[in-house]
């Protein structure tokens, strides 16, 4: 199995992170009361499959990366200010379109316990997540391929990763393009922070919180569609903007 492992390193991450993902899935059934406090167990499946491969490779330089990655000191204030405005806006204005189109906003109702337990567990998640998919996956990925390109991959096996076929087959999709350009996005502050994976975790905080805030109870495919166009605008501005910095790659630009 080390030699697989060793082998087929970033295959082998996903593979695992689904087979984790089922196995945690079935605590939301032995303890489904959880639910109710934005608790998903399978969130944590990415950080189990980074450890359970330290563990069986014995390469403890992934968790010294990882943990580098995770303190990189902020360069400067800004990129912490862009990962919260950036998805907060997205997820404002999806909102406010849903709301021309006659789908109400719906209050997230609770006291403060309720509160404080869901932004505990909206964290717990985003940083369980965040260790897997740009603590490990990125990085590796942009030694193989320019960032656009890592960006999307990672985009696609984050957003079939969460099978989330609200609205069916159409709505998986639609999300789908929309965690591909949350991805793009995310690498772009990403790279201009020299790998700030604590601004990830932010971004990736600030985009549930959001949604809960100001999408609660209108996760529909109308809401997907929405979600894909506004971050879809976002993604082309800042690709257009910042070309070679997403096509640059080991010095030539492809």
């Amino acid at each position: 199995m080390k030699k697989i492992l060793r082998k087929y390193l970033m295959s082998s991450f996903y593979v695992i992170t689904l087979i984790f993902s089922f196995l945690l899935l079935t605590l939301h059934f032995v303890v489904d009361s959880v639910g109710n406090y934005s608790v998903s167990f399978t969130q944590l499946a990415p950080a189990f499959s980074v450890f359970f491969i330290v563990f069986v490779i014995k390469e403890n330089s992934i968790i010294y990366e990882i943990n580098r990655l995770l303190y990189l000191k902020l360069t400067s204030v800004k990129w912490l200010i862009l990962a919260i405005l950036i998805p907060a806006f997205c997820i404002v204005a999806s909102g406010l379109i849903l709301s021309l189109f006659k789908m109400t906003y719906i209050f997230w109702n609770g006291d403060t316990l309720f509160y404080a337990l869901n932004i505990v567990a909206i964290f717990v998640g985003c940083f369980a997540e965040e260790i897997g998919w740009r603590g490990f996956l990125l990085p590796r990925l942009q030694k193989k391929y320019s960032p656009l390109k890592s960006s999307i991959i990672v985009g696609i096996l984050w957003g079939i990763w969460h099978l989330n076929f609200t609205g069916g087959v159409p709505g998986f999709i639609f999300y789908t393009i929309t965690i591909i350009e949350m991805s793009i996005l995310m690498t772009w502050l990403y790279n201009k922070t020299g790998g700030s994976l604590f601004l990830m975790i932010i971004w990736h905080f600030i985009f549930n919180l959001s949604s809960h805030l100001f999408l609660w109870e209108r996760f529909t495919i109308y809401l997907f569609i929405v979600e894909s166009i506004v971050f879809g605008i976002t993604c082309l501005v800042l690709i257009l903007t910042n070309r070679k910095e997403f096509l640059w790659y080991q010095g030539k630009n492809i």
